[in-house]
């Protein structure tokens, strides 16, 4: 049972600039912004993994392009924050001159008698989102019966795409806090589980493990656990932040501090095999606020390990070191962790 700065990303309209790439690699991420309305298409995984973390969803690969033949152009709207690729130079050389901005070549169109990737308009659009490409003559014939305007084939690709996944189980371990006599050591115990997950410090039981939890001595959960784990201290804030978090997990293994990832962007680590402990509330509950010299904590925080999704029914799976294994609504998690937006992903 635990506690815990909000670092709220405003999405809205979003441009993504220097990333634009030559195709090296042959699949081309398709990610989606619920706030913009805008699909955004990219063959650089460290770009889609920036995306996904601040709340773009992975729908994941539209296509796969070849690594030479035709150029397919990017450019960006700086006002509207809408991305627009096209194979026509002359087209490009329109939009640079009404103010878009050229980044580049982001990757190639295949020869006329691969697979087409259609390119439909919407005129009602205000902003991002105005253009939609597709693999799918389905999707294509959906989105024109709804008002769009189909316009043609943008570019030819290599090969088919495949959705992102719908469904993730890691299977995390569970580990007993209240056994191991540590009432306050839910963030240690759900590090160990996730640890476990993926292979690291299988020599360890909770009683090792927490004893290399590293302490802090002036009572700031930023520096170190504060507290003792094995006792409860009224008046002190008992509990150890994702950054030294992190740093103490990376002694085992694989580490990152996830701070301020969305929901999304965790999926995407579950989807990568990957753990996350995150902090939230005993059982999902609405928050309290203490006041502590360090800032503002939650009362009645709580840190598990969070190793799956489901969304055909909008819940994720959970390895809770104080109530065990299960299932959470969706709606439930989500406002709980989008509380702080703490957590650390063993890779």
């Amino acid at each position: 049972m635990k506690k815990f700065t909000l670092g709220l990303v405003m999405l809205g309209a979003f441009g993504v600039a220097g990333f634009a790439q030559t195709s090296q690699a042959s699949e081309m991420y398709r990610l989606y912004n619920p706030n913009s309305s805008e699909h955004f298409y990219s063959s650089n995984a460290v770009e889609k993994d920036i995306l996904t973390n601040v709340g773009w969803y992975d729908e994941g690969i539209g296509w796969q392009a070849p690594d030479s033949g035709t150029d397919v152009y990017r450019l960006y709207n700086p006002n509207a924050g809408d991305h627009h690729y096209t194979t026509n130079a002359a087209e490009k050389d329109v939009l640079v001159g009404k103010g878009w901005k050229f980044e580049g070549v982001s990757w190639h169109s295949a020869a006329e008698n691969k697979l087409p990737v259609y390119r439909v308009y919407n005129p009602n659009a205000k902003g991002a989102g105005a253009h939609h490409y597709t693999l799918s003559a389905g999707e294509r014939d959906s989105l024109v019966s709804r008002g769009w305007q189909a316009e043609g084939i943008g570019w030819y690709a290599e090969g088919q795409g495949r959705p992102a996944s719908d469904y993730a189980l890691l299977n995390a371990p569970f580990i007993d806090q209240m056994e191991a006599g540590m009432p306050m050591g839910c963030e240690a115990a759900s590090l160990l589980e996730a640890m476990k997950t993926k292979g690291y410090a299988q020599n360890y039981q909770l009683s090792q493990f927490i004893k290399e939890m590293p302490l802090a001595a002036n009572g700031n959960p930023n520096d170190g656990f504060a507290g003792r784990p094995d006792t409860i201290m009224p008046g002190t804030y008992q509990s150890i932040f994702p950054k030294p978090l992190a740093q103490w997990g990376s002694k085992y293994g694989k580490t990152a501090d996830l701070t301020g990832t969305s929901t999304e962007g965790l999926k995407n680590q579950l989807r990568k095999g990957n753990p996350v402990v995150i902090f939230v509330t005993l059982d999902f509950q609405s928050p309290t606020f203490g006041n502590y010299f360090w800032g503002t904590g939650i009362n009645n925080a709580h840190v598990m390990t969070l190793d799956g999704f489901n969304n055909k029914d909008n819940t994720y799976h959970v390895s809770d070191p104080y109530r065990g294994q299960y299932w959470v609504e969706g709606a439930k998690f989500e406002a709980s962790y989008n509380l702080k937006k703490f957590a650390v992903a063993v890779q």
